[in-house]
């Protein structure tokens, strides 16, 4: 069993006790219900823009606001599609679960969900892959991340 060796300071208990305060007054505050629209909204743009961003994705912050908007821009069709499936599956997130739990057949449809008319292929839509995938940019050809190759893993096909 693990026992750490550590003293409690007056100084600790205080911050400790400060921290505690704090949270209990922003968990029970009252948020006016226009700034949590707000919230909800930048945070859910912003979480679609650095998952998709991660994936290669070319679009900034302010282009992907524009889209959640309903707003034009110049982007090719697979940039702005890839950031419109993100934007629909994390506002529709709470459907991926049944009875408070998240099972492989979820997974493969919140993926099926998220790369819907993206893929090359749209037979991968939803399946695991069998192919060796890897992010990189475009111009130098240089490689940013390569996944586990497929192989690697027990392939299911659902």
């Amino acid at each position: 069993m693990f026992t750490p060796n550590f003293n409690y300071t007056h100084k600790i208990v205080k911050n400790l006790v400060d921290i505690a305060s704090a949270r209990e007054i922003i968990v029970n505050a009252y948020l006016v219900p226009k700034w949590e629209i707000t919230l909800r909204r930048d945070a859910l743009i912003k979480a679609a823009h650095a998952s998709t961003a991660i994936e290669g994705n070319p679009l900034t912050l302010e282009e992907v606001s524009q889209l959640a908007q309903g707003r034009k821009i110049t982007a090719t069709r697979k940039a702005q599609q890839e950031v419109l499936n993100s934007l629909r599956v994390l506002e529709d997130i709470e459907k991926y679960q049944e009875q408070d739990k998240i099972t492989e057949k979820i997974i493969l449809n919140l993926h099926k969900d998220i790369t819907k008319d993206i893929l090359e292929n749209p037979e991968h839509e939803g399946r695991y892959r069998e192919l060796q995938v890897y992010v990189g940019n475009r111009i130098t050809g240089e490689i940013i991340f390569m996944p586990p190759s497929p192989e690697k893993y027990h392939i299911m096909n659902l």
